[in-house]
């Protein structure tokens, strides 16, 4: 899937979940990027769909406030940063052990 149908998606996610609760109208996005009062998360390289996987946040979320949805997706933006980071790291070292 292209970068451009995910932000797409994303978009799609998040008017949805406005529709159905109405504590999330202060939070915004074009697809590419969240943005909630001053702050902007870059959420065109995450699949919004995948927030719901956890079934407290599926059974949430047309419950919480922008704040909580804002700072999930801060939280599952780093988390996926981080495994990808550790992913390079055990590619690094397993390279190196191998060409020993």
């Amino acid at each position: 899937m292209g970068s451009n149908d995910n932000c797409k998606i994303n978009a799609a996610y998040v008017a949805s979940w406005k529709k159905k609760n109405p504590k999330l109208q202060d939070i915004e996005t074009d697809g590419h990027y969240l943005f909630y009062k001053n702050n902007k998360l870059d959420i065109s390289e995450i699949y919004m769909q995948d927030i719901l996987k956890n079934p407290n946040i599926f059974y949430s979320i047309d419950t919480m406030t922008s704040e909580l949805l804002y700072k999930i997706i801060k939280v599952h933006i780093h988390s996926i940063l981080i495994k990808e980071k550790q992913l390079k790291e055990k590619v690094r070292r397993y390279n190196e052990y191998e060409y020993r």
